[in-house]
Formats: C-alpha cells, sequence, structure tokens
C-alpha cells in the first residue's frame, strides 16, 4: 500500500470515518453502552476496523493481535524484494517489533471498500524497534551521515556498509534508570561481520547527537575539565600581561616624575640652569632596567611561549603528548 502523506492537526479518539460503512451502520444503531463495546472502549475485543492486513513474506512468522505485532524473519524494510531478505543474502535474520502498522492511516478497508494491505514502512509506522543481523540501518531511517559514518554511501552505484542494527523510532523515546545510562562504543575488536575494527580510526566509534535529523552543523562536543583548566591558563596570561604593564606604567611615571620636578641653581647669578643630567641619567638607567627585566623580557620572551604552550596544549588536536589536554572530544559530536 502506498500512502499519500499529508499532516493533521487533530486526531479523533475514536475516528468512526475510517471503520466500513457496513459496520459503521451496525455500531450506530447500538445502545451507547454496546456502541462503546464495538469501538474498543474498556480494551473490549474489535473487530480490527483500524487495523490493516499485513503482506507477510513465506519466510515470516507473526506474533501479536490487533495493529501490534513482532515479526521474526529476514531483513526487509519495505516490500519482499527490500533490504537484505529481499537480495537472498544469508546471515540477515531480523526482528520486527512494531506498534501501529501505517500508523494514523492505518484503516481495515479503504473508501472504495477494498481491504487494504501493508509492507513495513520505516516512514509512517507508528513505534517500531528494529533488530537486523545486517542492514543499511541508516538507509532504511533515511537518517544523515554525520561525523561517525553511515551505512549509507549516499553515492549512486556504490553498496551499502552492512552491519548489525538495533533501531528504535516513535514519536517520543525515553530511556529511564534508576541509576545510571552509559552509551558505550567499539566493546570488540571484530564487528558482526567479522571485520576487524582498526584502532587507527577514531571518528567512527563515536556518537553523534543529531537534533532535526541534520547534519550540516556537526561540530565535536567540548571536554569540560579540559576547558575549565584552559581558560583558568587564559586568565593566568591575562594576570601576568597585567602585571607586564603594571611593572610598565610604574617605571615610566617614576622616571618622567624626576624629570617633571627637578631644577638647578646656576652659579651665574643664581639663575636657573639644564637639569641635572647626571641624576637624570642614573634614574633613567635604573628604569631602563627595571622594564627590560620586567616589561620586556616577560612580554617578549615567556608571553609568546605561555601562548605557544596554551595553543599546543587546549587548542591543538596535533600536540603530541599533551594532546590528551585538547578541549574538543575526538570521538563526540553534535549539531
Amino acid at each position: 500500500m502506498s500512502f499519500e502523506v499529508k499532516p493533521k492537526s487533530t486526531e479523533a479518539a475514536v475516528d468512526m470515518a475510517q471503520i466500513p460503512e457496513e459496520e459503521r451502520r451496525e455500531i450506530e444503531a447500538m445502545t451507547p453502552a454496546a456502541q462503546a463495546e464495538a469501538t474498543g472502549q474498556g480494551n473490549s475485543d474489535t473487530t480490527d476496523w483500524d487495523t490493516p492486513r499485513f503482506i507477510m513474506c513465506k519466510n515470516e512468522k507473526l506474533v501479536g493481535k490487533g495493529n501490534a505485532w513482532i515479526r521474526f524473519g529476514k531483513d526487509r524494510n519495505s516490500h519482499v524484494l527490500s533490504g537484505e531478505g529481499g537480495a537472498g543474502t544469508s546471515h540477515a535474520a531480523a526482528i520486527d517489533v512494531v506498534a501501529g502498522y501505517a500508523g494514523w492511516l492505518a484503516r481495515k478497508q479503504n473508501k472504495a471498500g477494498k481491504n487494504v494491505a501493508v509492507n513495513p514502512n520505516f516512514k509512517v509506522d507508528a513505534a517500531r524497534i528494529y533488530l537486523s543481523q545486517k542492514s543499511d540501518v541508516d538507509g532504511y531511517f533515511e537518517l544523515p551521515e554525520g561525523t561517525v559514518g553511515s551505512t549509507t554511501s549516499g553515492a549512486p552505484g556504490k553498496d551499502a556498509i552492512l552491519r548489525s542494527c538495533v533501531a528504535l523510532k516513535a514519536d517520543t523515546i525515553r530511556l529511564i534508570a534508576r541509576e545510571n545510562i552509559k552509551l558505550v562504543t567499539r566493546t570488540d575488536q571484530l564487528n558482526s561481520q567479522g571485520g576487524k575494527l582498526d584502532n587507527k580510526v577514531k571518528y567512527g566509534y563515536g556518537i553523534d547527537l543529531i537534533a532535526m535529523n541534520d547534519d550540516t552543523d556537526m561540530q565535536p562536543l567540548v571536554k569540560g575539565e579540559n576547558l575549565v583548566e584552559c581558560l583558568g591558563f587564559v586568565i593566568e596570561l591575562l594576570e601576568n600581561l597585567t602585571l607586564i604593564l603594571g611593572n610598565f606604567f610604574e617605571y615610566d611615571s617614576a622616571f618622567k616624575d624626576k624629570v617633571a620636578v627637578h631644577t638647578h641653581t646656576s652659579p651665574f647669578y643664581g639663575s636657573e640652569t639644564a637639569p641635572d643630567y647626571k641624576q637624570i641619567l642614573m634614574e633613567g638607567v635604573q628604569q631602563s632596567i627595571n622594564a627590560a627585566l620586567n616589561c620586556q623580557v616577560p612580554l617578549h620572551l615567556d608571553w609568546p611561549l605561555d601562548l605557544v604552550a596554551l595553543k599546543n596544549d587546549f587548542l591543538n588536536a596535533d600536540g603530541g603528548p599533551t594532546a590528551d589536554k585538547y578541549i574538543l572530544s575526538k570521538y563526540n559530536s553534535t549539531n
């Protein structure tokens, strides 16, 4: 069955319009209590007017009732020829747990009175837990590649990177733990297909947090403790720069004060003469030494080295032995 998907602003608790006409007339003729039971109130048994017939493959088994099923078989995301099961691939067992095939479009009969039959539809089905031994899971669910890579190559003519998968899809998903939750990757040396997991490649084993199904602005997550240490280093450098500039202004002001206030008396008629260059010279030499030791050396030698250390330690992923302080995660990203 193909669907013309149109958004809905509201949803009736019991959509009587989807009940087959003859059955609807029978329900409308019932007493209110009987109507309530016939439409499923109190979890009463109904004629499944809101449940389409599921199209099964020869190798599949269905367990369930109404429109809630567990399908045992091989990997497929649509019609009988889809997925690895449709291709006849070995080692492609699958379990598909679905509540609500065809979602809000589900019904027993269409408007023409013909029975409706459906295949799995990873786009429309209401809620699903999908387990597959071998699948193109990102392709099935139309997921972006992100930074950790994708099972879908995205290039025409290229095969998907097939992997085992566990996928969950619904309107809302909650992971609830009374103590803690761990998201852990790269626990084994081989994947489910027998392929070796290479330690030289890091990005493929991380965790991507992708909102709005859009990976165009993916960036590495920040490592908090390293960032705190980095910002502390920056603050310390600014404090040192403040001290250096303070010293410079102090020395410069002291020398200028000496020049500004001193006077001399000429041996000729007691008139004022030029400044005492000996005292000024000595004061100037002293202030030059102070400025050189406490301003110029820190500013031109220590300060650049500190900046290089800051960049290498915290802002450069190739920082050698100190790269473990890099403020961005090597593995995990988000948008």
